[in-house]
């Protein structure tokens, strides 16, 4: 993508909150790409769009060229859906969500509905989707599946990133402990209860500094009114707005900071106090809860000015626990990830192929960077002698060959197997995700006998096996499949199977079964890992689109059923051994666990906090090289005749 880009945002880019940071940080990173990047900056009111403001929106689409890529401020465009969708089908327009509109604190419950709705109906009409959380990402699902206004776009998620900057001072026996907030003064912030909170906090020892423009002249007036009812002029500062070189020292001369919000998308401010080294007092709402890592902070429910008080009277009493905070701060500066990482997953969210979200009929969604991050395990631990041994038996059956594969994303189950079997091949890769598949057609060029290989595509549910193309095939294949699928599933394929006579290589099927390593390689036991471990069999068995999920059971009711159906079947057992002293592993490992909180918070939401704990845990053992992690899968090779022998192996036969 080397188009110009066009970016467009309610008000003037300079503006010192978060939502503009973020984007002209998003700005900088594709100048330095190459790309032409326009910021366009409406006048009018927003979000609560006035005529003026629609009129601004309508005529900087309107000056864009047939196809030009624009992105568009979730503040800017979200109650402005007429005009989004006049200009939507011949604009390439994708949407930068910070947070949904209708979560501002202050709303009345028509007005939330109207924000709610007006959105939903913008996004609706968008290319892309780009939200600065995952918390976001599952927010606005949430409120497409409770409107029954569904997202078509694709949603990537960009979270912000951060620059490190040398570590603040901790505080000194009988220095005055420096609070810093740093948020614009409307109600969503919380600031009022701030001042309330601290009015009784017991020790006088302390300072708290205020930086934020005053967005509600209203709000902002009641918040300085209650310093000064409380008698705290002198304690509690409000600075206005202030620059960057102001902002970056109030953090250096600070000792934590404070954010008493009600509700955020992210919360870029934790982070920037987390590169400082800087302990977090904050609430659990909106994504705050993922933001702030366990033991780098104190958090509090949103609202509630008596647990608010009684962390900031901890915090300053309590020279062990600031000490204890701070660690944990410095420790999780060390994992943060800088805008130079932000800006790549930008411009790769920008350039993705285009797709509507996908049908959840048709199975689970798989995120190509997930497919990539994996590849170089399944690559490394899955069977060799089973894909030889079915190159064996498509020898003795034909002189051309035909190979199905189910699931087939990217196309990595091809690319491994096709040096195996013999040419001249030709596959069918069967997906529901359109975008995926032309990956997965493009890489076949990269094989060494690209020459003797022809692919095809086939963008449909796996819910039938009916299709033409799967009829005339020797081989059906997938990987990495079968934990999404139901009994009755299994039991089609087979029958599919038996009725054209072909042979089945499944690879990659999760066991149900993992852990954590030591540094030798041994498996370790954990009640914490146990109890999430339960949390995500129970999630494995949702319904993903094929039926009630078998999740790891599935492996052995496909040997049952093949068994049953005079197959013969042979398997390996091909666990993924990620070593905690390999760093090519650690990629992998904190998506797992990552991937393993998020569905166990799916599965549990009322324990998202005890989750977030084993998250931060885990992923601080693994940075550190202290723990490798142990998944268990298998693979097999069923064939269908009898009077084809299979040699023993160390697996042994099912």
């Amino acid at each position: 993508m080397n188009e110009p880009l066009t970016l467009i945002i309610a008000g003037e880019l300079t503006q010192r909150t978060g939502g503009y940071i973020y984007d002209a940080r998003m700005v900088e990173a594709l100048r330095r790409q190459g790309h032409t990047v326009e910021v366009v900056s409406l006048a009018g009111c927003f979000p609560a769009a006035d005529a003026e403001a629609a009129e601004q929106l309508a005529a900087a689409l309107g000056a864009l060229p047939e196809a030009a890529q624009v992105i568009i401020d979730g503040l800017a465009m979200g109650a402005l859906p007429e005009v989004i969708a006049q200009h939507a089908k011949r604009l390439m327009i994708t949407a930068l969500v910070h947070h949904p509109l209708g979560d501002e604190q202050g709303l009345s419950e028509a007005e939330q509905q109207h924000f709610y709705q007006s959105e939903l109906a913008a996004l609706a009409a968008v290319s892309r989707i780009i939200v600065t959380s995952q918390f976001t990402e599952r927010r606005l699902q949430a409120l497409a599946d409770q409107y029954a206004m569904p997202l078509k776009a694709r949603v990537s998620v960009v979270e912000p990133g951060v620059e490190i900057a040398p570590p603040s001072a901790a505080p000194v026996l009988g220095e005055p402990i420096r609070l810093l907030c740093v948020a614009s003064l409307v109600p969503r912030k919380g600031q009022d209860l701030l001042v309330r909170a601290l009015a009784g906090v017991l020790s006088d020892n302390w300072h708290c500094d205020c930086y934020g423009g005053p967005r509600d002249a209203a709000f902002a007036d009641r918040v300085q009114q209650l310093i000064n009812t409380n008698r705290l002029e002198a304690s509690i500062q409000l600075h206005g707005e202030c620059d960057e070189a102001t902002l970056a020292q109030a953090y250096q001369n600070a000792h934590a900071l404070v954010l008493p919000s009600w509700y955020e998308g992210y919360g870029m401010v934790v982070t920037e106090a987390l590169a400082r080294g800087l302990p977090v007092i904050t609430t659990t709402g909106g994504a705050l809860d993922e933001t702030l890592p366990e033991g780098a902070g104190l958090k509090v429910t949103p609202g509630d000015v008596a647990a608010l008080e009684q962390a900031l009277n901890r915090f300053c009493s309590d020279a062990d626990l600031r000490a204890e905070l701070r660690a944990g701060a410095m420790a999780t500066r060390e994992m943060l990830s800088d805008w130079q990482e932000t800006g790549t997953s930008f411009i790769q969210a920008l350039t993705q192929p285009l797709g509507e979200t996908p049908d959840y009929h048709a199975g689970s969604q798989f995120a190509t960077d997930w497919l990539t991050l994996r590849e170089d395990a399944d690559f490394t631990f899955r069977s060799k002698q089973l894909p030889s041994k079915a190159a064996d038996w498509l020898k003795s059956r034909a002189q051309a060959w035909h190979m199905v594969d189910l699931g087939a994303g990217r196309g990595s189950n091809m690319r491994f197997l096709a040096p195996f079997l013999p040419a001249p091949q030709y596959w069918t890769l069967v997906d529901h995700d359109a975008a995926l598949l032309e990956e997965a057609k493009a890489s076949a060029s990269t094989l060494r006998d690209k020459n003797a290989i022809t692919v095809e595509t086939l963008c449909t549910s796996l819910d039938s096996l009916d299709q033409a193309p799967l009829q005339t095939a020797q081989l059906m294949t997938a990987s990495a499949l079968l934990d999404l699928v139901s009994q009755h599933w299994i039991d089609m394929l087979v029958a599919h199977c038996v009725k054209h006579e072909q042979a089945l290589l499944m690879a990659l099927s999760v066991t149900g079964e993992w852990g954590f390593t030591d540094a030798q390689g041994e498996l370790v036991s954990d009640d914490e890992d146990h109890w999430l471990l339960a949390l995500l069999i129970a999630h494995q068995r949702r319904d993903k689109g094929l039926g009630d999920a078998l999740g790891g059971q599935a492996h052995q009711a496909l040997v049952d059923a093949l068994e049953q159906a005079d197959y013969q079947v042979e398997q390996a057992s091909t666990p993924w051994q990620l070593a905690a002293e390999n760093p090519a592993h650690q990629p992998l490992m904190r998506g797992l666990i990552e991937g393993w909180a998020e569905a166990a918070t799916e599965q549990a939401p009322e324990a998202a906090t005890r989750i977030g704990e084993w998250r931060d845990q885990r992923m601080r053992s693994v940075a550190r090289g202290e723990a490798g992690i142990w998944v268990g899968h298998c693979d097999l090779l069923a064939l269908p005749q009898r009077d084809t022998p299979l040699a023993d192996t160390p697996a042994g036969r099912a």
